[in-house]
């Protein structure tokens, strides 16, 4: 049986990705994270959980997984001093999908999946853990660790995902600027940082290096967390 893990908001990018997965795969499992610090609505990906079991295929299991203590661990204890060094509040976001990660992993050793993918595109390119050399270093510690990372999505264009999803019949939420509303949960301090691109399309300067740097200095923790995690039974 060829299984997969898909890390899933339940909006368009995540949501496109999980039906474009149901005709290569047999049993797809969608995580959706919780980092305890501003996250909200997360019952929402229920409710698209359950339109692609119906609409597509029933071949999808969700779980919805507390990363709060790898973001504490990560993000929080280290905060004030990353600030500092880095001048951006990118570390929040980054940070937080490097926890996302290291619990796919853990998740996926425990649960014997060896691919793993995520909503990430190149639309959307402007957000830091989405960017190339972030996507390339995270990569890596799939790598390490014997699973095929992979973004399925990468290269489609939203409006085109946005009208497969329509015609297959899946709720939308409210169009606004080019995105839907009210179909994902929400990230108050993500939406807060990536308001002036949304507002006015002045996109955060994410300098590659000080990226690179800031995965390089977290890889170490992230591989203990997955280490730590892996290493017991279940999840």
């Amino acid at each position: 049986m060829r299984q997969v893990s898909l890390m899933f908001s339940g909006g368009v990018d995540s949501t496109a990705a999980a039906v474009r997965l149901a005709d290569q795969y047999d049993r797809i499992h969608l995580l959706t994270y919780d980092n305890g610090y501003g996250h909200s609505h997360m019952p929402r990906t229920k409710n698209r959980v359950a339109e692609l079991n119906r609409l597509v295929a029933d071949k999808y299991i969700h779980s919805l997984v507390s990363v709060r203590s790898i973001f504490e661990r990560i993000v929080i204890d280290t905060l004030d001093r990353d600030f500092r060094h880095y001048g951006s509040g990118f570390i929040w976001c980054m940070g937080c999908k490097l926890a996302m990660h290291a619990r796919t992993i853990a998740y996926d050793l425990t649960h014997g999946v060896t691919e793993a993918c995520d909503g990430s595109n190149k639309d959307t390119s402007e957000m830091v853990e989405q960017m190339p050399v972030s996507l390339s270093m995270v990569s890596e510690i799939y790598r390490e660790h014997g699973i095929k990372y992979f973004n399925p999505v990468y290269d489609a264009q939203r409006k085109d995902s946005d009208a497969m999803l329509v015609e297959k019949g899946f709720k939308m939420g409210l169009p606004l600027m080019g995105r839907r509303l009210a179909i994902q949960p929400s990230c108050r301090p993500g939406e807060i940082y990536y308001l002036p691109y949304v507002l006015f399309r002045q996109p955060p300067k994410h300098a590659e290096e000080t990226v690179k740097h800031f995965i390089e200095d977290k890889s170490a923790i992230v591989r203990e967390i997955i280490t730590e995690m892996s290493r017991g039974p279940g999840r």
